[in-house]
């Protein structure tokens, strides 16, 4: 059940319980609690698979195991019913009969998925007098739900109604082109996968973008303007898509037809699945751009050819040159002002041979990709096969290495350089190792201090465009140079790219052997201090 309609019963609540009296409680069905006023009763289920409440005639029931329930509740009038935001909570308070100790008590109902629970608090000092399910603190590091206990409300879901349409941030995420359940579920309090889905059709259905649709739905809530739906996929606040009107919110028939935690956990997974599709097509496009971009092996030779045939070793200082092959077709070369047409000639039979192994190398990632790619579609194909084990054990597996990834990640603070460049430096060989090989991927620079034991510098390119100057080059090779234990005098700092710098065999961590290095020579004398700011 989605918060926002919880919000459409509570009025039809009121006019059912508001002001009565309650005269029994006890549990008509297995994880439920029943609350009898005269002929008909209010029960609030917290099933972890559909949490819910309806309001039906009076039926069997057991007592209580604990004493607790009846004891403040038996006898008391209600007050107030409420919802804090539009989240899957109601409150319902009570002035106790009791003729000694607190006079009132709020039952509060958790419709918060798995988490579901059905709890009773003492208002004039929030302690905790029963609870349906108990959370020790070695379940919930955020909040322990056990009597005696103070009780601590569970986190907000999202932004509450009245600051959905105020957030540029939402705004932006809710006009894209695609938006998933998941983008409005995690980020609008209260609603739900059902809710969100419903929104996501009302804007194909209508032409309208998902924010508008989001739009409509906020100002029901805060003018509670409800008309209660019958969906696609379950029941609704308001008329969004297909479906037909309920009559009655608090029908007990509304509660099979509330979404599943299956239900739930698939959505979920299938936009994981999705938002990985999406990376793994941006990067295949990238690598197919690149490819097309590329300079053939062939050109690079003829080029270099046409520049022998001059003959001339002494010509300097052109930027380009015009020559005519054996074909009679003219080529605008390229050239380095400070090179001879001979060595601009042997430059060129070297990036033949490099952009032979790149576009190897282009290819062999492209097959590697679309591999994955198909492997998610049959993925997303068969995720609705999967059981509700199954399903809990992936995203397990997968929030455990985000969690690692992110651990991680915040081990290391990075040094922001001139232009928001980032490098990484490690502390200790252990660091070292992590830093070249974990957080440095191909195509990121490599500096080390030449032949001093040191840190490893990683300076990242993170997928931009434009390539590090030579002045940010020096602000890693800085760090190198500092990080080597030299505190003065001229370092000189090797550096490459990381996809040229291996592991000794069964050397010790942090112990490397490179190639293809340069070298840049640091006078520490010169230098400032500090020159890079971290954060």
């Amino acid at each position: 059940m989605d918060g926002v309609f919880l919000s459409a019963q509570i009025p039809h609540l009121r006019n059912h319980i508001l002001g009565s009296r309650c005269s029994k409680i006890g549990i008509p069905i297995p994880n439920g609690y029943g609350l009898v006023f005269g002929d008909n009763m209010l029960v609030l289920t917290a099933r972890p698979d559909s949490p819910g409440l309806w309001w039906t005639a009076r039926r069997e029931m057991t007592e209580p195991v604990s004493p607790v329930w009846s004891h403040h509740l038996e006898g008391g009038e209600v007050k107030e019913i409420s919802q804090p935001g539009s989240d899957r909570m109601l409150y319902i308070l009570f002035e106790s009969g009791l003729l000694y100790g607190s006079p009132d008590v709020k039952l509060i109902f958790e419709a918060t998925g798995r988490n579901a629970n059905i709890i009773l608090v003492r208002t004039s000092d929030s302690r905790i007098l029963a609870c349906h399910r108990k959370v020790p603190s070695s379940k919930c590091r955020y909040r322990t739900v056990a009597p005696g206990q103070v009780y601590k409300p569970p986190p907000s879901s999202g932004l509450q109604p009245g600051s959905w349409c105020n957030s540029s941030i939402l705004r932006t995420e809710l006009s894209a082109d695609v938006v998933t359940p998941e983008t409005i579920y995690r980020s609008l309090e209260g609603v739900g996968p059902v809710t969100a889905r419903a929104l996501i059709r009302h804007a194909s259905d209508t032409g309208f973008s998902v924010f508008e649709s989001v739009k409509i739905l906020e100002q029901a809530l805060l003018n509670e303007n409800f008309n209660p739906w019958s969906g696609t996929d379950g029941p609704l606040p308001i008329q969004l898509g297909e479906g037909e009107p309920i009559e009655n919110p608090l029908s007990g028939e509304l509660a099979s037809r509330t979404i599943s935690l299956k239900d739930d956990r698939l959505d979920l997974w299938k936009s994981i699945l999705h938002r990985r599709r999406i990376k793994l097509q941006k990067r295949l496009s990238n690598i197919m751009n690149a490819s097309e971009t590329l300079v053939s092996p062939d050109t690079f030779r003829i080029w270099g050819n046409l520049l022998l045939s001059e003959g001339d070793n002494s010509r300097r200082g052109l930027k380009r040159i015009l020559l005519t092959d054996w074909n009679g077709v003219e080529h605008d070369i390229p050239l380095i002002l400070s090179k001879s047409l001979v060595e601009n000639a042997q430059r060129y039979f070297r990036k033949a041979s490099n952009a032979g192994i790149e576009i190897k190398n282009l290819n062999k990632h492209e097959i590697v990709i679309t591999e994955e790619i198909t492997a998610l579609d049959v993925s997303l194909t068969e995720a609705s096969e999967l059981t509700i084990d199954e399903l809990n054990t992936l995203l397990g597996n997968y929030q455990k290495r985000n969690r690692k990834k992110a651990n991680r990640s915040k081990e290391y603070t990075p040094l922001i350089l001139t232009g928001g460049w980032r490098c990484f430096a490690g502390r200790n060989a252990r660091e070292n190792d992590e830093v070249t090989f974990s957080i440095g991927k191909r195509g990121d620079y490599w500096f080390h201090a030449r032949g001093i034991p040191g840190a490893h510098v990683v300076l990242k390119l993170d997928g931009r465009a434009d390539n590090p100057s030579a002045e940010v080059k020096l602000e890693a090779a800085v760090a190198a140079a500092r990080g080597s234990g030299v505190s003065s005098g001229v370092v000189p700092v090797d550096y490459t790219r990381v996809q040229y710098v291996s592991r000794i065999r069964k050397g010790k961590p942090g112990q490397v052997i490179y190639k293809r290095e340069k070298t840049i020579f640091v006078d520490l004398d010169r230098l400032p201090r500090k020159k890079q700011v971290s954060i």
